[in-house]
């Protein structure tokens, strides 16, 4: 068994190294262009009233990448520089991230909500030196926030603009990508003869669930077996269709979606953004058959699908991951759609999927679980000591392998607080381990709340608060008490016309779960705080919790001890 005897940790069999390919990004995609030559690669078909409407098969992907390639070798880019990507989900960023692969540039991606202050501190951090900027999102001057963003960069010495350029400080896409002309295949081949499996392919800035962010280099050995080990697992078959409304500055589009596609066959159906609207047309007009989105999205998306009375029947198979997924969610889906399930865990220190469940599993594993280590991959669960602990029993997960980030960029001693001298990487993350491999996530260490000397799981509660009738999305907290060190506070968004008091809140749990877990404060609201990949920021909502109380205590209703 994989599962060594009497404690939680996954050994993989020497046979499954075989698994891991020793391939870079351009790699890949040159695999999937000589397979798939005429099959669509790329397809957006959700904003033809915004100008873009495009079918690309993987062979011209293939060549508009390598045009890419050659126009950045042409702009001074080296093998190993730093070029940063802001900007939506447009063609011009997948042919960044497939561009900078073939010529050895390492890509940082950048999230599009984010301001100058933190801008600046991406690019300065990880010495970028070009950006590739959409000028406009969502009301906003990228392009301006840019140009304050980079008087603190000194080695930012070149902007291109995602379209065309407001002004005279950087240059419009067209013409820089005119600049290829000038460098010859050839020229390109030879570059990208030194690129390596080793070499580090992105630099990904961690989307803060718990504040500061840092840059996890990610090598493309990495980001290549995530993709294709999770497609295999995925069961994802040549010639499916594949709606992706995850942002491509983030691992679950950059490399589940967009290199999980590629190494399967499948076409991929970016979203410019998540629009749920727009993610349910798609679905509907081309009977897309793989949808990725975590909960928050899935939830929308069937409020979105039903307002206009669109069928989301074609979904087979549905990924998640990103949080910890409810059951109830997923059940719902299965009966109403039939859809099957594959629950991913893992972080982007991990390139990012560490475990992941197979919809050919048992219903329970399938959606209750988070699946089995991905080959060639060790998984253990340990105790504050370090020591590992029982199956059954809650410890943090560890992993080591080849999907492992090499470290923080520049930063050796947050490198040095998660990764072991011997490969170990600490997630950060509670969880427990079943004799066969299957591993269970309840929660974030620092989220777990202490009453009374007595551990509580925020998750248990919150799959407790999902059964409810009324609730639709559930968040639990852990808030001061000066009795019992913490007391238990729960978010919660309810369905359309329903209603709910903490009082009946409290009655409706004490059938479900243990008196001292139940939440003694209740607030409803609209919409959770989230980052850009949909994980919900639950030190936003303690932030929310200690304003409150400190404009008027509150009042609660008595929970029982």
């Amino acid at each position: 068994m994989p599962v060594q005897q009497g404690v939680s940790y996954w050994i993989p069999a020497a046979e499954e190294l075989a698994q891991v390919r020793d391939m870079t990004v351009g790699d890949l995609l040159d695999d999937a262009a000589r397979k798939w030559p005429d099959q669509d690669g790329l397809a957006y078909v959700a904003y033809a009233d915004r100008g873009l409407a495009l079918r690309w098969s993987f062979a011209e992907l293939r060549s508009r990448s390598r045009e890419v390639a050659r126009a950045l070798i042409a702009s001074g880019i080296g093998h190993g520089d730093r070029v940063a990507v802001w900007s939506t989900n447009l063609p011009e960023w997948l042919l960044l991230e497939f561009g900078a692969a073939y010529c050895g540039a390492v890509l940082v991606p950048i999230n599009p909500l984010l301001r100058a202050g933190e801008v600046a501190y991406i690019l300065k951090t990880a010495g970028v030196c070009a950006c590739f900027a959409l000028p406009e999102s969502r009301g906003s001057s990228l392009w301006t926030m840019l140009d304050e963003a980079a008087r603190d960069v000194p080695s930012l010495r070149l902007r291109v603009a995602i379209g065309q350029s407001p002004d005279d400080k950087g240059i419009d896409w067209n013409d820089w990508l005119a600049g290829a002309g000038s460098v010859s295949e050839e020229a390109l081949e030879q570059r990208r003869a030194g690129v390596t499996p080793s070499d580090t392919v992105q630099v990904q800035f961690t989307s803060g669930t718990t504040g500061f962010p840092k840059g996890a280099v990610l090598s493309h050995r990495g980001v290549v077996n995530d993709g294709l080990l999770f497609a295999q697992r995925a069961a994802l078959e040549e010639g499916s269709r594949w709606v992706n409304p995850m942002p491509l500055f983030h691992c679950g589009g950059c490399v589940i979606a967009t290199l999980g596609a590629l190494a399967c066959g499948t076409t991929q159906y970016p979203m410019v953004t998540f629009e749920p609207d727009r993610v349910a047309r798609t679905i509907a007009a081309e009977r897309i058959n793989v949808l990725s989105a975590v909960p928050t999205m899935l939830i929308a998306l069937e409020e979105a699908a039903d307002r206009e009375g669109l069928d989301l029947s074609s979904i087979a198979r549905v990924i998640s991951g990103g949080s910890t997924v409810p059951v109830e969610l997923l059940r719902h889906w299965n009966a109403r759609y039939g859809t099957r399930c594959s629950i991913t865990y893992g972080l982007t220190e991990a390139s990012p999927i560490i475990t992941q469940s197979a919809p050919y599993d048992p219903d329970d594993l399938q959606m209750g679980s988070c699946g089995q280590p991905l080959p060639a991959v060790e998984v253990d669960l340990v105790d504050a000591a370090g020591n590992r602990v029982p199956p059954g029993q809650v410890g943090e997960v560890r992993t080591r392998g080849w999907l492992v980030m090499k470290g923080y960029f520049g930063n050796a001693q947050a490198t040095q607080d998660v990764l072991s001298d011997d490969g170990w990487l600490r997630t950060g993350d509670l969880g427990h381990m079943d004799e066969r491999g299957y591993l269970w996530i309840s929660g974030r260490a620092k989220d777990m709340i202490i009453r009374g000397g007595e551990n509580i799981s925020p998750r248990e509660i919150e799959e407790a608060l999902l059964a409810l009738d009324e609730v639709t999305d559930a968040n639990v907290i852990g808030v001061p008490d000066a009795r019992y060190g913490e007391e238990v506070c729960a978010y919660v968004r309810l369905r359309p016309g329903a209603a709910m008091s903490a009082g009946q809140m409290q009655e409706r749990l004490r059938e479900r779960i243990a008196r001292y877990k139940i939440p003694k404060y209740l607030r409803v609201v609209e919409q959770f705080p989230l980052t850009p990949s949909g994980k919900v920021q639950k030190f936003r909502l303690r932030e929310l919790f200690a304003a409150e109380a400190a404009q008027a205590a509150p009042e609660p209703v008595p929970a029982g001890k």
